[in-house]
């Protein structure tokens, strides 16, 4: 598979930015169901979603997405409903999570369901968990890539087809640059070529302790990544990264192999 990447940046107020992450989000999301049958999308963890997730579940108008010029398929009314959530052939998948139980305050499970799933119509089991409450991390890694390959069945035909190809990843950022659980500190993380999941301990993150991640070729394989930040130091690092002027952080490891790229930066 030939890199060909787009890349794209928008910023501006949190309310704005949102809304227009999540409009793309759905317009992705019925176009991979028109073409694919279903949509398939890793979400991030950490504080930075969360406005966006309760966006998804509250639903875009027609007129929001006529405004930031995003299509419906064919045979989408745009008249009906009055706001478009995300179609019910939606599954989600976890980018990376804490090592904690569900009912921890850090785990970011939980606040995927309390922000977006509770609300959002999507059936609680189309959420594909980590088991971040397992004490063995390494087994809990093999077992979550085990649950995605279910959903890819991979030809072994050659290396572009190693890697599951997502409709869609969302990422977060780090004031340090890490992006899902990929530090800057472990290089044989961020090197990684052939597992799809991985545990990893990372001794500086927000908490500190172990984390379970997807590696960064399974990353760059999904057909559309969308980093959304929030707040004005880690919206400062994105454009750093995303005009190359900053390429010694993990998140300028994020190159997607044959997608689009879209940096959403939210200043309050």
């Amino acid at each position: 598979m030939n890199r060909s990447t787009q890349k794209f940046l928008y910023n501006g107020n949190e309310t704005a930015t949102t809304e227009h992450a999540a409009a793309l989000i759905v317009a992705e999301a019925y176009r991979a169901v028109a073409e694919r049958g279903r949509f398939l999308m890793a979400l991030a963890g950490g504080n930075s979603p969360r406005i966006l997730y309760k966006r998804l579940a509250q639903g875009v108008s027609a007129e929001l997405l006529e405004h930031y010029e995003l299509q419906l398929p064919d045979g989408w009314s745009k008249n009906t409903p009055a706001l478009h959530q995300l179609p019910g052939k939606t599954w989600f998948f976890m980018g990376d999570e804490r090592c904690v139980p569900i009912e921890h305050p850090d785990s970011n499970e939980r606040m995927i369901m309390e922000t977006l799933l509770q609300h959002s119509g999507i059936p609680k089991n189309h959420l594909v968990r980590m088991a971040g409450e397992k004490a063995d991390t390494e087994e809990a890694a093999r077992e979550y890539e085990a649950a995605i390959r279910s959903f890819f069945p991979i030809e072994e035909s050659g290396a572009s087809e190693k890697f599951p190809r997502f409709d869609l990843i969302l990422l977060g950022l780090g004031d340090d640059g890490h992006t899902a659980s990929l530090f800057a500190d472990n290089s044989e993380a961020l090197q990684e070529e052939m597992q799809w999941v991985i545990a990893v301990n990372a001794p500086f993150g927000k908490p500190p302790g172990k984390r379970l991640t997807l590696t960064l070729p399974v990353i760059n394989h999904a057909r559309n990544i969308l980093f959304f930040t929030t707040g004005k130091t880690k919206s400062e690092l994105a454009e750093k990264i995303f005009i190359e002027q900053e390429i010694s952080v993990p998140a300028s490891l994020v190159k997607p192999v044959n997608g689009k790229l879209f940096w959403f930066t939210a200043q309050s």
